[in-house]
């Protein structure tokens, strides 16, 4: 059998201790570490309490298309609360997800100053629908604040929203072909861009009629009928266009110019009456 120790010995009485203290010390942490928690507990309650942190300042910069008042509500931001209240990070991720925005950065200046900085999408037309949306050169849609307006871009209208891609869905062939004439048309100092065209009729069947903000080249021409497909061809056979009436010294407005075929151009002069009419009186 095997020798077991008697309880009087020294070897249990000194586990016994051993014991004891593991577990006095045990305690001892507990209790320690519950007094940090309930400090930690004041000293929140104390700061979230104290109006030394209360927001005073929101500064945005970057925003033209999202009101102030819509900005602070994306983000969940609001003059007054308290800055231990602010997750930037939270912040931060509320604003990127929203279409207009391209970037946004939340960051707090302590002690009561919150900054956000933002970058927008730069629409480069305006689609006529209800309600109205801006898109971009990525073929991104967003619809702005309803207290801004966009002024010097081109409004498209004829467009409807089953052309628009969804998921699972492509784009229809007519938003295809205007999202491409408005990249091809927005580069600065070209004959057609975005800041001297003033509408863009789509029309399924026969494409895209551009109406002009001012004098193209010094020439008054009051539309112009691209079609679809082969944009960028159909511009440079316009500015030939425009070359050749500059040339001959052509200053007779003209009402409309047609490009829809690169094998030909067709103009009515304005006032000029059409051929069926002359046939009639004849």
């Amino acid at each position: 059998m095997p020798i077991r120790p008697r309880r009087d010995s020294a070897f249990l009485r000194q586990r016994r201790e051993l014991r004891w203290k593991a577990f006095q010390s045990a305690c001892y942490s507990c209790m320690g570490w519950l007094f940090i928690g309930l400090a930690l507990v004041t000293l929140h309650d104390f700061l979230m309490q104290w109006d030394r942190y209360d927001i005073r300042d929101i500064r945005i910069s970057g925003n033209r298309l999202i009101g102030r008042e819509e900005m602070l509500e994306i983000a969940g931001l609001q003059e007054g609360m308290n800055v231990f209240r602010v997750n930037p990070y939270l912040c931060t991720k509320r604003l990127r997800e929203d279409p207009r925005v391209q970037y946004a950065d939340v960051a707090i200046s302590w002690p009561d100053v919150i900054q956000i900085q933002v970058v927008e999408r730069a629409p480069m037309a305006r689609i006529q629908m209800d309600p109205p949306v801006f898109i971009d050169v990525e073929g991104a849609c967003f619809q702005a604040s309803d207290r801004y307006s966009i002024e010097g871009i081109p409004v498209v209208e004829g467009l409807q929203p089953k052309d628009f891609p969804a998921r699972g869905v492509p784009p229809s062939s007519a938003y295809q072909e205007t999202l491409q004439a408005l990249k091809s048309w927005t580069v600065e100092g070209g004959l057609l861009n975005r800041n001297n065209i003033v509408r863009i009729l789509v029309d399924p069947d026969i494409g895209l009629t551009v109406v002009p903000k001012n004098e193209l080249n010094h020439q008054s021409i009051g539309q112009i009928r691209i079609g679809f497909q082969n944009i960028p061809e159909k511009t440079q056979l316009l500015e030939r266009a425009i070359t050749y009436m500059n040339q001959t010294r052509m200053s007779q407005p003209v009402e409309w110019i047609d490009v829809t075929d690169l094998r030909r151009i067709v103009m009515k002069p304005a006032g000029a009456v059409p051929a069926e009419v002359v046939r009639k009186e004849k």
